[in-house]
């Protein structure tokens, strides 16, 4: 029992034993497991603690870029502040800008209205001066009075020019959209331009290419406008056998070009090319600009003010197209105008009505409903209704010659209210009056069946109206400054009298020209000859007595100069007047050729027909008027005594302007002084040189080649010269001029427009010095 005890505790002892090494085998795999697993606890551990320093880091960072974030919120919300404060500024500008445009071009009308107001009576006396109609001026009175009236012409077209640079500014510019053919743009720039060339002896050429369009859809009077700018240009800038050229044809689809409307259908081309001056790179922008020039020295050598390139510029913008420039220094420019071929019509605002552009442009009348009862006009009343009582006397003046009554009213208030009462044959009304202005009155007198068959002139310094005025009910619009042979037009209509046919001879070479004068003539009952040389005008002459000649001074066979001395030298044409009709700016001998014959009359803006009409109408009003009466005699003019100082004194008159010179020395003249001439300080030292004896030099400074500062300087660098007395002449009116004068070399300075008088006593004084 012991043994068998001792087995099964031995077998017990064995299992548990097997039990026990099992167990550990078991713990140790789970130790094992357990610290597997720790290490694995532990790796987990340490990444996560990586993670949190990532996250601890991160959210640095996050706060770090809140912080930042919030700076920039707040300089983006100072820059917002800082924008709207800009706009703001923007807005009160672009305000201010658009009421300083507002001003200016209500400043511009204004002005309109205020030069030409006293330019209108010094043109019509000066002109009814001229005319002499009672023989009590002298022939060099007469002079006097056309140099007034052909000078204030100059100052009205310089004045017009502005205006018309103010109105394209203020985008008040009137279009007459047209179909036109371009052969005749072709004929007219031609005719206008080819006595220019042969005068300077440049070559002149008009080419229109294969692909050129027959027709264009614009506004005609515009786009010559355009193309002679750019040729005056070209003709002024090349010299003599240089070469000047026109190429009209489609533009090229490989040019670059920028205003829309010439991206949108086809082109027409039209360059203008010379072998001129041409134009520096960093210029080529600049003379586009107003008032700026290539060269704008006081020695420039070309004059002008700087206004038709930038007129050009904005037109060409105007009409859909631009104007391209490609110029070398030394060797020519090309300008080459791009231009749709078909432009549509659009509304203009013009004055305070809308006025549709459209094709052919033509604006019909409107005319008055019929009155229930017909009104009968008092037959020989005029009622002028104009607040310049100076103006209102000329027209009077003339009603009453005319054989009218006249009546005036100053205001349109008054003027109604005569209207009204005295139902006058027709009325005169001007635009601008107090009170009613004359719109007012005008539709008025339309809506009172009383009034509205009376025929309304209206008259005014204001541009753009005869659209306006002809709508409104008016017959005719007179724009200010109003020509004398105007008023005198409108007082023989109102008559109804046709003139008797007179007889005009027409000396002029190009059949087309003379050929285009003869119908137009025609059509106002005159009898028209053709000359077409020299030969032929003096056959004419001895066989047949004319009213009016009209002469090229350029002809075939004979020079026009020795043609109209010819003309002045038979006692029976002695009162004929001439009209010189010429397209070329005339040298110094020419114009004092024609200086001496008071008849004579000077176009020098090229071969108007309607302005050439205007003058021959002028002489078939003066023909009886100027005839002196039986046994009378002219007035010869008699100077006003002077002092002897100045008598027998030889004066060097220096200056480029022929009417400046004509005006001194004609006031020179008249002091028994003898006056040497020269055009600028070149001429004025070689003049010097011959003329040993000279007493006095007047000096202008702005002149071509070398002006008067550098000329006085180099005449005081000679010894023989150094006490001869200077008085310069400058128009520019700066503040140092006197100074800059003096330090050039001048004994004394005065500025243009001269007074006559006080220049003859600084004379004295130098002179007797």
């Amino acid at each position: 029992a012991i043994s068998l005890n001792a087995v099964q505790a031995g077998d017990i002892l064995r299992e548990l034993l097997e039990k026990t090494q099992q167990q550990s085998e078991e713990l140790e795999a789970q130790q094992e497991e357990l610290r597997i697993t720790n290490e694995e606890l532990f790796k987990q551990t340490q990444l996560l603690q990586a993670s949190e320093e990532e996250l601890r880091v991160q959210q640095e960072e996050l706060k770090q870029a809140n912080v930042e974030l919030e700076e920039k919120a707040g300089l983006l919300e100072e820059q917002n502040k800082a924008i709207d404060q800009a706009r703001e500024a923007i807005e009160l500008k672009a305000g201010e800008l658009e009421m300083t445009s507002k001003y200016k071009s209500e400043f511009l009308a204004n002005m309109s209205h205020e030069l030409r107001t006293p330019l209108n009576s010094i043109l019509i006396l000066a002109k009814m001066l001229s005319e002499n109609k009672h023989g009590r001026l002298s022939a060099d009175e007469i002079k006097y009075s056309t140099v007034i009236h052909n000078a204030g012409n100059d100052l009205l077209t310089l004045i017009n020019d502005i205006l018309d640079l103010s109105k394209i500014e203020a985008g008040k510019i009137d279009l007459n959209i047209e179909r036109f053919d371009i052969g005749l743009m072709e004929n007219d720039l031609k005719l206008l331009f080819a006595e220019v060339a042969r005068t300077k002896k440049i070559e002149y050429s008009i080419t229109i290419g294969p692909n050129a369009p027959s027709h264009m859809v614009s506004d005609r009077m515009r786009v010559e406008q355009i193309v002679k700018n750019l040729l005056s240009n070209a003709f002024k800038f090349t010299s003599a056998a240089g070469e000047v050229s026109v190429f009209i044809d489609r533009a090229s689809t490989d040019v670059s070009l920028n205003h829309e409307k010439l991206r949108a259908g086809v082109n027409i081309a039209i360059s203008v090319k010379d072998s001129g001056i041409g134009i520096s790179k960093e210029k080529q922008k600049l003379i586009f600009e107003a008032f700026q020039q290539e060269d704008g020295s006081t020695s420039r050598k070309y004059g002008g003010t700087g206004l038709g390139l930038s007129i050009s510029r904005e037109l060409a913008s105007i009409l859909g197209g631009e104007i391209q420039v490609q110029s070398t220094p030394g060797e020519g420019s090309t300008f080459t105008l791009y231009l749709p071929v078909e432009l549509e019509a659009k509304e203009e605002i013009d004055g305070d009505e809308p006025k549709t552009t459209a094709i052919p442009a033509r604006v019909e009348r409107a005319r008055p409903a019929p009155a229930p009862a017909p009104v009968k006009l008092s037959e020989n009343t005029i009622l002028i209704v104009e607040d310049d009582p100076t103006f209102s006397d000329i027209v009077k003046d003339y009603a009453e010659k005319s054989g009218f009554v006249a009546l005036t009213a100053f205001d349109g208030e008054t003027g109604l209210e005569m209207a009204e009462k005295h139902l006058p044959k027709a009325i005169i009304l001007d635009i601008k009056l107090p009170g009613m202005d004359g719109w007012g009155v005008l539709k008025k007198l339309k809506s009172n069946p009383k009034t509205h068959h009376i025929p309304v002139h209206i008259m005014s310094a204001m541009d753009g109206m005869d659209g306006k005025a002809q709508k409104l009910g008016a017959i005719d619009f007179l724009k200010k400054p109003i020509e004398a042979s105007r008023l005198e037009e409108v007082f023989r209509e109102l008559h109804g009298d046709d003139s008797k046919i007179r007889a005009v001879l027409i000396v002029e070479d190009q059949q087309l020209q003379s050929d285009n004068l003869k119908r137009m003539l025609e059509t106002r009952k005159v009898e028209v000859k053709q000359a077409f040389t020299g030969a032929e005008a003096e056959q004419l002459l001895t066989t047949q007595h004319f009213d009016c000649i009209i002469l090229d001074l350029k002809l075939p066979d004979v020079d026009g100069m020795d043609l109209l001395n010819t003309i002045k030298s038979q006692e029976k044409y002695q009162g004929i007047p001439v009209v010189i009709n010429t397209a070329h700016d005339l040298s110094k001998e020419e114009l004092a050729g024609i200086m001496k014959h008071s008849n004579a009359m000077i176009m020098k803006s090229g071969k108007s027909d309607e302005r050439l009409l205007d003058e021959v109408n002028l002489f078939f009003n003066k023909i009886k008027s100027d005839s002196p009466k039986p046994g009378t005699q002219k007035t010869e003019y008699v100077p006003v005594s002077q002092d002897n100082s100045l008598r027998g004194k030889s004066i060097l008159l220096v200056d480029d302007d022929m009417r400046n010179v004509f005006a001194l020395s004609t006031a020179l003249q008249s002091c028994d002084m003898e006056v040497i001439i020269a055009g600028n300080g070149i001429e004025a030292i070689e003049k010097l040189g011959e003329n040993a004896k000279t007493d006095l030099v007047l000096m202008d400074i702005m002149m071509p080649e070398m002006d008067g500062y550098e000329a006085m300087r180099e005449i005081r660098k000679n010894n023989k010269w150094s006490k001869l007395p200077i008085i310069a002449l400058t128009a520019k009116a700066m503040k140092n001029d006197r100074e800059k004068c003096i330090e050039a070399g001048a004994s004394d300075y005065i500025s243009k427009p001269v007074d006559i008088e006080k220049l003859l006593s600084l004379m004295r004084v130098w002179i007797s010095r």
